[in-house]
């Protein structure tokens, strides 16, 4: 069975991790993606530490499932041979700095006139037109413009950045979204059009309640550390052998089974804590908080999430790197993968995520090396060998 995107030509022109995750989860399912770099460099991750077999782990992160195409476009007739291959695509994925495309003589005009039917999708910092669309933006950049980072962090401690680039993670989920509505649309009109994905407008749509609490009812979201925004306690405790425990018994239902656990029965009724309001207060959560404490601090963590799971408490230990790849569960549903790498050793990478009943879009390809689909890419284009090693000689690919 093909994957659910079979047919689909995608052209990857992007490079670090939004607009690479973007492709990358466009080739899990099904769609052949070509990914465009500058020869003899290729996408600047590549060569970011710490590497295997010469190749950045970062750059093997977000590039399973694609081939690679050297173009330099800085050389006569790099364009020609781009503008062949749109004709002949479906979806260009692009993550530069709003107009460098247009400067390239890349424009969406451009692109149509050659492929009317072609969706162009531009992953930005700040979007494709306002006031700061002209200015570069990292992940960090836009958690801090967003508030993502004021409102991370412990409460007395300072605005804090995510442990991962969980802006750029979404940017490139949204960019896959607008993708297919797009391809849907297209199946009803005939025609391409621009999807346009900002990392700012992403880090503002992760802020949960925060616009609407704050414009309808002026308050303000702060940091709560480890602790839930709508319902306690929910934190991590320390266990006994200095490992921790995330307990989340902030539902009235888990709060109960949590104190049942604990043998402390009494605050179940007890007005100060019986409901999710009247364990709002500082008060009253560093009561519950306190007592729950000294129960996990009883016991290993392993011993803790194995009690406090069977009663259908959200929980779990936190986990360490080397413990989550062996989690049984994790290597169940196939996100570690084993890939082999031509002349050198095995890659160890994340798998797909989605998975379907009908359609296999779960297989994982090696991520390529620099240019290594380049002559077949053009011959497929109708490039005769001569032609290809003439435009290599020119450094054109």
């Amino acid at each position: 069975m093909k994957g659910t995107l079979e047919g689909i030509r995608v052209l990857d022109m992007a490079r670090v991790l939004s607009g690479p995750h973007c492709s990358m989860i466009l080739g899990d399912l099904g769609a052949e993606v070509i990914k465009i770099e500058k020869p003899g460099e290729g996408d600047m991750v590549r060569a970011n530490y710490p590497r295997v077999n010469g190749t950045s782990t970062y750059y093997y992160a977000h590039n399973r499932n694609k081939k690679s195409m050297t173009l330099n476009f800085r050389k006569p007739g790099a364009k020609e041979i781009f503008l062949k291959l749109v004709a002949e695509s479906d979806v260009v994925v692009e993550n530069f700095r709003a107009g460098t495309m247009e400067a390239m003589g890349l424009g969406y005009d451009v692109l149509k006139a050659v492929n009317p039917g072609i969706i162009l999708t531009r992953i930005s910092g700040f979007g494709q037109d306002g006031p700061y669309s002209n200015r570069t933006c990292f992940d960090g950049a836009a958690q801090a413009m967003s508030g993502l980072m004021d409102i991370t962090g412990e409460e007395d401690g300072s605005p804090t950045m995510i442990g991962t680039y969980v802006v750029d993670y979404a940017t490139g989920l949204y960019a896959v979204i607008g993708t297919l509505a797009a391809l849907h649309a297209r199946e009803k009109t005939g025609k391409g059009q621009v999807v346009d994905v900002a990392l700012l407008d992403t880090a503002v749509s992760l802020m949960h309640t925060a616009v609407p609490d704050y414009l309808n009812l002026g308050s303000v979201f702060t940091r709560v550390g480890n602790n839930d925004r709508y319902a306690w306690p929910s934190k991590v405790y320390e266990a006994s052998d200095g490992r921790w425990a995330y307990i989340h018994c902030g539902m009235d239902n888990t709060f109960a089974a949590m104190m049942k656990i604990i043998g402390h029965e009494e605050l179940i009724t007890d007005e100060r804590t019986a409901t999710r309001e009247a364990r709002s207060t500082r008060e009253s959560r560093a009561l519950c908080e306190g007592l729950i404490g000294e129960w996990v601090r009883c016991n290993t963590a392993d011993e803790v999430i194995a009690v406090v799971s069977q009663q259908g408490i959200p929980c779990a230990k936190v986990s360490k790197v080397p413990e989550m790849v062996e989690n049984e569960q994790i290597r169940h549903r196939n996100m570690i993968r084993k890939v082999p790498v031509e002349g050198g050793e095995d890659v160890y990478i994340t798998g797909p995520v989605i998975h379907f009943s009908d359609q296999k879009c779960e297989e994982v390809a090696t991520p390529p090396r620099l240019g290594e689909h380049t002559a077949r890419i053009l011959e497929q284009l109708g490039y005769a060998p001569n032609e290809i090693q003439d435009m290599f000689e020119r450094g054109i690919i």
